[in-house]
């Protein structure tokens, strides 16, 4: 066999591969372009979706900054602050804080019935954090206005909880606090055994010494 004849072979599987291609790209040419279009859409779609939450994330890190910046301002009386807070419009990310913010000064001012309506009222926000800080503020308010049991039952709901995002042992700081000032020393010094002993390494440790030497003190007369 001649050698142009060998080559020739060897040439025909490749175009007749392309012969086929090409065929099959003419007859399908309308679905081809109908599953582009169809990525091309998908792909608009989830740059969209990317631009939205990028937008929605930066429209809430500004009504938060704006919202830290009231509760802060030196130059703002309580009332102020408070006045400013409730016209501000707050979304449930990061920017939920502000509803925090404004329970926490009405708290502070003493408004009870309002903070604790405000924290009701409160959605839950899509940041873990925020909710458990909710929950610790509606505590102090409950317990704040005689309801003890209340409180200390919705922070112990806050330890048993496996989702919970707050540093358990500022939970059970303010669990013994509340049972000093309710004058249980037993109870409260149960909750501070337990800091010193799951939670040394924490800053709440030293607090929770420092509590359990007061507690101890009497006892020891």
């Amino acid at each position: 066999m001649k050698r142009k004849e060998k080559e020739h072979l060897k040439a025909d599987p490749f175009v007749h591969f392309f012969e086929r291609a090409w065929a099959f790209f003419k007859n399908n040419l309308k679905l081809i372009f109908l599953g582009a279009g169809a990525l091309a859409l998908v792909a608009v779609i989830v740059l969209a979706v990317f631009l939205f939450q990028n937008m929605s994330s930066s429209g809430e890190n500004k009504v938060y900054a704006q919202a830290f910046r009231i509760q802060t301002a030196a130059d703002m009386s309580v009332d102020q602050k408070i006045a400013k807070l409730q016209e501000m419009k707050f979304r449930k990310g990061i920017s939920a804080a502000g509803r925090l913010f404004l329970a926490s000064l009405l708290y502070e001012k003493g408004d009870l019935a309002k903070s604790e309506a405000v924290l009701k009222d409160m959605p839950d926000s899509r940041v873990a954090l925020i909710n458990d800080e909710r929950h610790a503020l509606h505590a102090r308010v409950l317990a704040a206005s005689g309801k003890n049991a209340e409180a200390e039952s919705m922070l112990e709901r806050m330890l048993a909880g496996k989702k919970t995002a707050m540093a358990k042992e500022l939970i059970l700081l303010q669990l013994a606090k509340m049972r000093i000032r309710n004058q249980r020393p037993e109870e409260a010094s149960a909750a501070l055994k337990r800091i010193l002993s799951e939670f040394a390494e924490t800053p709440s440790a030293n607090e929770a010494q420092t509590l359990l030497s007061t507690l101890e003190i009497p006892a020891s007369r």
